[in-house]
């Protein structure tokens, strides 16, 4: 069985951005730690889980500008196969819809079962880009899946939705994208990540153009909060003014 991981490379969720003076974006320096964007490493997890379980190759498809191979190396670690990037900055800051072409137009050449991918990039927070692939690829997408069986033929997988369990059952080949609910990452172990070093990363080109149909044009923090107040006074001046407060300004009651 063969499948296929589209892998986005962001910014680690602790870093500290600031905004450059035209204030229409963040600023990504070489201080800027990038990391596996959090859902699809649960994505490579469940990957590695089902060629351990039936077999097969497991290869991601990233599309990157120079930051990535330390990442992608680290999914090879944790038992990833082999890597594809497509190396063009241009579209690496590209439009959804262009980014889900790319990533579709390198999945074709692989004939894989199974494309795995997280259910949102953590930089964007969109969702867009491996349902686009799904339907670029003319085949089923089931999204933010929480459990999944497989089976020579098709596979079944459970999210949940509204406060409700579903369940599908999809022929293959087939699009998942995962929720933090479906696994536990590994942690790659030391000869797993010399081993890694050597495997193959094809860096390659891609025939489509940056679209730019897009542009941000504005950037900002959101605004900080305001400080909480301090209740001093007797258990009785407490309980008024706290009362006084959630009836006439928060009008909770």
């Amino acid at each position: 069985m063969k499948i296929a991981v589209l892998l986005k490379i962001v910014p680690d969720t602790e870093t500290r951005f600031q905004l450059n003076p035209e204030e229409t974006d963040v600023i990504t320096d070489r201080t800027t730690e990038w990391i596996l964007g959090p859902y699809d490493e649960y994505a490579v997890e469940e990957a590695i889980r089902i060629k351990e379980k039936v077999g097969g190759q497991v290869i991601t498809v990233t599309i990157g500008s120079g930051n990535e191979e330390k990442s992608i190396r680290k999914a090879m670690a944790m038992g990833v196969d082999e890597a594809i990037l497509v190396e063009s900055e241009g579209l690496a800051g590209s439009d959804p819809l262009t980014i889900a072409k790319v990533l579709a137009e390198q999945v074709k050449t692989l004939d894989a079962d199974i494309i795995l991918a997280g259910k949102m990039a953590t930089d964007t927070s969109d969702s867009f880009v491996g349902p686009a692939v799904a339907q670029l690829l003319g085949i089923p997408v089931i999204t933010e899946i929480s459990s999944l069986e497989v089976r020579e033929d098709g596979v079944t997988a459970t999210r949940t939705a509204s406060g409700r369990s579903e369940k599908f059952e999809s022929k293959l080949p087939v699009v998942l994208t995962a929720d933090k609910s479906l696994n536990d990452p590994r942690y790659p172990k030391l000869p797993d990540i010399m081993k890694a070093k050597k495997k193959p990363l094809h860096k390659k080109e891609s025939a489509i153009s940056p679209r730019g149909a897009i542009t941000q044009i504005k950037a900002a923090f959101p605004p900080q909060k305001a400080g909480g107040t301090k209740i001093e006074g007797t258990t009785e001046e407490v309980v008024s003014v706290l009362m006084d407060g959630l009836t006439t300004k928060e009008k909770i009651f």
